[in-house]
C-alpha cells in the first residue's frame, strides 16, 4: 500500500499472507481460535520460513487479531501527544533556558535527550561528563557522548555505540520560527545543563540531584523516570491541558521511534538507534499509531531529530 509507513507495510504484507492461508483453510482470520494460528506458523517452519521472518508474522497477528479468551492487545494509541509537549517546551516555565530553574533545566534537557536518541533510561543513566565520554564539535553543531566504559547494557550483545546529538534549526535564525524550533535543540539544552551542574555536581555521572540534601550527586534511573513523566506534565499544563494519566517513562521510546518512521526514517536506523536487535521488538511492543493523534501534526523537524 503506497503512502503507508514502512512499519505497516511489512504488518500488512505478513497479516495478507495469514488472510490467504486462512481463507484456503476456511478460517476466520480475525477471529479464530490460538491452534488456527499455531497451524499457520507451524506451517511457515516446514516450509523454510526462518526464525526472524517468523518473529514477524507473530508481531503482525499480535497487531491484527482479535483479543483471545477476553485478553486485549495492546493498545497502539500513544497515552500523550508529542506535539502538545514540544510545543510547551519551547515557553514558559521552560524558557528562557538560561535563566530557568534548576529542576526545569532538567526536565527539558533530560526530555528531550530521551526523546531524540530513543535510549533507554538505563542506557541514559550511564553516560559520564569525564572527558573522554563527553565531546562538543566546535561550534556546537553536534554533542557525541559515550556510556562509563563499566556499563553493562541490558541486551548483552548489544553493541555500544556514541549517542550523538545533532545542533536541531542551528544559528543564524531568519525567521522569529526558527528561533523558536531551536529552543528544542538537545545540543543546547545539554551545554547548558552541563555547564549549569558544573558548579555545584558531585558526580561525574552526567545526570545528577537538581536538589535537595542530594543535590549534585548521581541519579538513579527512578528519578529519570519522574523525570519524564514530570517534563510531560508541566508542558501540558503549560499549553492548558489536562496532562494524560498513566504515563511512563518508558514511553518517549514508543512515541519518538513511531515518530520517526512515520516521517520517514528507515526502519533499520530506528531500530538500530534504540538498541533493538530486530524489527520484530519495535513491531510488537513498541509502535504506536501517531496518525490518530494531534502527533500526526507535530513540528515538520521532529522526525529528522528522533533519530
Amino acid at each position: 500500500m503506497l503512502g503507508l509507513p514502512l512499519l505497516e507495510q511489512v504488518i500488512h504484507n505478513k497479516w495478507g499472507v495469514y488472510e490467504r492461508w486462512c481463507t484456503a483453510h476456511n478460517a476466520d482470520p480475525v477471529n479464530c481460535q490460538i491452534a488456527t494460528v499455531l497451524d499457520f506458523l507451524q506451517e511457515k517452519l516446514s516450509t523454510g520460513t526462518c526464525p526472524a521472518t517468523l518473529r514477524v508474522y507473530v508481531a503482525a497477528l499480535s497487531a491484527c487479531h482479535a483479543p483471545v479468551d477476553g485478553v486485549p492487545s495492546r493498545t497502539r494509541i500513544p497515552s500523550w501527544d508529542l506535539a502538545i509537549v514540544l510545543e510547551g517546551l519551547v515557553e514558559t516555565p521552560f524558557e528562557p533556558l538560561e535563566s530557568v530553574s534548576d529542576k526545569l533545566l532538567t526536565l527539558k534537557m533530560f526530555f528531550l535527550m530521551a526523546i531524540t536518541s530513543l535510549k533507554r533510561i538505563g542506557d541514559l543513566q550511564a553516560l559520564s561528563v569525564v572527558p573522554s565520554c563527553l565531546d562538543f564539535a566546535p561550534g556546537m553543531v553536534k554533542a557525541i557522548l559515550h556510556p562509563h566504559p563499566d556499563y553493562l547494557p541490558k541486551v548483552p550483545f548489544s553493541t555500544l555505540h556514541p549517542v550523538i546529538f545533532e545542533a536541531f534549526c542551528p544559528p543564524p535564525f531568519t525567521t522569529p520560527d526558527q528561533e523558536r524550533l531551536h529552543r528544542l535543540c538537545p545540543v543546547r539544552a545539554l551545554q547548558t545543563y552541563v555547564h549549569r551542574t558544573s558548579q555545584w555536581r558531585k558526580s561525574e555521572q552526567l545526570f545528577v540531584c537538581h536538589g535537595g540534601h542530594n543535590r549534585g550527586a548521581a541519579v538513579t534511573k527512578q528519578t529519570m523516570s519522574h523525570w519524564v513523566r514530570d517534563a510531560i506534565a508541566l508542558a501540558y499544563e503549560a499549553r492548558g491541558h489536562t496532562s494524560a494519566t498513566g504515563i511512563r517513562a518508558h514511553s518517549t521510546r514508543g512515541v519518538a521511534s513511531s515518530r520517526a518512521l512515520a516521517g520517514g526514517a528507515p526502519l533499520q536506523h530506528v531500530c538500530d538507534a534504540a538498541g533493538w536487535s530486530s524489527p520484530h521488538t519495535f513491531i510488537r511492543f513498541y509502535s504506536l499509531d501517531v496518525h490518530v493523534t494531534l502527533g500526526s501534526h507535530v513540528l515538520e523537524s521532529t522526525s529528522q531529530a528522533s533519530v
